[in-house]
């Protein structure tokens, strides 16, 4: 038997839970529990998705993030964009600050199912890069006592076209900061990223 997918619809945080009993709580509280964290392995990617989205974007206009995607932002002109995050600063005690890597740059085909490709087809399919631009999202911050993830003076972006990506890493997974720096790769403000990202997407035509 095939199980479509349910589409997700974009919560407002109000929506309360049901049958709780004499209990009333919403979706918001769920979020207060769960992601205020931001500074965590597990949320800082999506943030760093959330402010390429943002920058890109008017409020309204942006949707819903999709964990299953073989990108992570496309832009209105259909360009696909993957973003990959590191930090300096952990969510952890550490002797020393982390080394810069942004990883998993290639990736085979997610989508699959026994209804349209078999698992083990997929397993055999190689990697590759499967976007045109490449936003690598450093949360740049260096010492805890003044960390504010929120303040975005604290983050800067490296902007990469695939064929970059592919040079600099020499089609390899994954990109160093001392290679992006190495080549010259200059890093721009949360301000200049829809102008970087822009200019890439007039190069590519």
């Amino acid at each position: 038997m095939f199980y479509k997918r349910k589409l997700p619809i974009k919560l407002t945080g109000e929506e309360l839970f049901k049958n709780t009993a004499d209990k009333q709580f919403s979706v918001a509280k769920l979020w207060q529990y769960a992601f205020s964290n931001l500074n965590s392995n597990v949320l800082r990617g999506e943030l760093a998705e959330f402010l390429v989205e943002m920058a890109l974007s008017d409020n309204s206009e942006v949707g819903l993030r999709n964990p299953w995607g073989d990108y992570d932002v496309i832009t209105k002109k259909g360009t696909k964009i993957e973003v990959k995050c590191c930090s300096y600063i952990q969510d952890w005690d550490q002797n020393k600050l982390t080394r810069i890597m942004f990883a998993g740059l290639k990736a085979r085909e997610l989508y699959w199912s026994e209804a349209v490709k078999p698992y083990s087809e997929i397993q055999r399919i190689n990697k590759e890069y499967k976007s045109d631009i490449y936003v690598f999202a450093l949360f740049k911050h260096q010492a805890t006592e003044t960390l504010d993830i929120l303040d975005l003076d604290q983050w800067c972006f490296f902007v990469l076209s695939k064929d970059e990506v592919a040079r600099i890493s020499k089609n390899g997974n994954s990109v160093s900061l001392y290679n992006l720096e190495k080549n010259n790769i200059n890093p721009v403000s949360f301000g200049e990223l829809k102008t970087e990202i822009e200019k890439l997407e007039h190069e590519r035509g």
